[in-house]
């Protein structure tokens, strides 16, 4: 299995998918022991035309990808894989910012968000209990920022994203964009996500 960096932090694997997944031993005195189950890029690509769109309906969107991950346990080089298969450079800054904040709010330790999700690889190895603590956090972290990226997300589309008026100034437009995404999705347009959101509706 190959895998490489990209110099930006995007994890890309360039064969496939190795998730461990626990399965039951005969006897059942025995603890489960963890196999490697493979999963095609291509089945990743194939969910993608059928998950639905993140600013439409983030709800669906994550109850489908959390069935699609299943019980499986994935490394942060897999992890950053899947979402940079399924979601733009723009969403995917979304997600993790929205996870961070999720993280920071709900949960109680020493770590604070952006150590839970790193922005390189660091070398989790999936045979470490810590580790593997980590991955589950970051699952965790990734389900709850695609639910929470875009606060009253059913109303996003409400949003103008019609091109600029024939004789609108660009700055009357963008302002007016700012403002209706600001109405329709509750998140104020100078926060980080507020300016990745307004990037993804802006249509020149």
């Amino acid at each position: 299995m190959g895998r490489s960096d990209d110099g930006d932090g995007e994890a890309k694997m360039e064969d496939g998918l190795y998730p461990l997944r626990k399965v039951p031993m005969a006897n059942p005195e025995q603890r489960p022991i963890d196999v490697s189950v493979p999963l095609n890029t291509g089945d990743v690509r194939e969910f993608r035309k059928e998950m639905g769109r993140l600013l439409e309906d983030p709800l669906g969107v994550a109850e489908s990808i959390d069935q699609f991950l299943g019980l499986n346990i994935y490394t942060w080089v897999e992890l950053q894989s899947i979402l940079g298969i399924l979601f733009t450079m723009e969403e995917r800054e979304i997600i993790r910012h929205s996870g961070m904040r999720v993280w920071d709010r709900e949960r109680q330790g020493p770590d604070l968000g952006d150590q839970k999700w790193p922005m390189r690889d660091p070398g989790w190895n999936n045979q470490n209990e810590r580790h593997r603590k980590n991955m589950s956090d970051l699952r965790w972290m990734i389900i709850r920022g695609i639910r929470e990226a875009v606060p009253n997300g059913q109303n996003i589309g409400k949003a103008p994203s019609e091109h600029q008026g024939k004789d609108e100034p660009l700055a009357d437009w963008l302002e007016r964009l700012r403002k209706a995404l600001q109405l329709y999705s509750g998140v104020d347009h100078d926060t980080a996500a507020g300016q990745v959101l307004l990037k993804t509706q802006f249509v020149v």
